[in-house]
């Protein structure tokens, strides 16, 4: 964990079974894994996971790109991938230990923050199923703040970042930081906007559904 906290012993998933995938999963396995799991058979693999060395990265930015403004197309097709290219970049250099978001689980460590959730997102509130971790050395847990994503995410499709905002960004995130600020363009000017703070958990690892 990333904080003093104990890790919780039971989590919360929003299961949306209109997808095959997840449906699948939840009706046969009884569970969810992460992306590293399906390869803690490997020994070369967990050498690298161990050690913090796993790329996780599915795309990575051309550095040898001609045309450095975007357009307004461009940047809507790109901008939540800065996002999480920017978690991961910052996740990997400074906190290797910690599970990646492009791998992860998602869930929630209680079921009030799972109404805040549905009430801001509109998301299912009765969808929502508790799990339990199921033990294993290789577990990763982290708890973060995902509303600094979701201010990140806006940031990215209205303005950009500097290296130093970068920073600031995910290393308030990792650290576990609850409402951080950010001062960005609008059509009245620049006005500061706060993250707020859902509190959310990453699990590299595999939960199994309580029934």
């Amino acid at each position: 964990m990333n904080t003093n906290e104990p890790i919780p012993e039971i989590f919360y998933v929003f299961v949306d079974q209109t997808n095959f995938v997840t449906q699948h999963n939840l009706s046969v396995t009884k569970s969810f894994s992460s992306g590293t799991v399906f390869h803690w058979n490997d020994l070369k693999f967990i050498e690298k996971y161990v050690s913090g060395k796993v790329d996780y990265l599915p795309f990575i930015i051309n550095q040898k790109k001609d045309v450095n403004a975007i357009s307004a197309f461009e940047n809507s097709l790109t901008s939540e991938y800065r996002t999480e290219y920017n978690a991961e970049m910052h996740r990997f250099y400074n906190y290797p230990h910690y599970p990646s978001r492009l791998s992860a689980v998602y869930a929630f460590g209680d079921i009030e923050t799972c109404k805040k959730v549905a009430s801001k997102y509109k998301w299912n509130l009765s969808s929502v199923k508790q799990f339990k971790i199921i033990d294993n050395p290789l577990n990763k847990v982290v708890k973060v703040n995902m509303e600094i994503v979701s201010l990140d995410r806006y940031a990215q499709r209205v303005s950009f970042c500097d290296s130093e905002t970068i920073g600031h960004i995910w290393n308030s995130y990792w650290n576990g930081t609850g409402n951080i600020q950010m001062e960005l363009p609008t059509i009245n000017g620049r006005q500061v906007f706060n993250s707020d703070e859902i509190w959310e958990y990453l699990i590299e690892g595999q939960i199994q559904v309580i029934e």
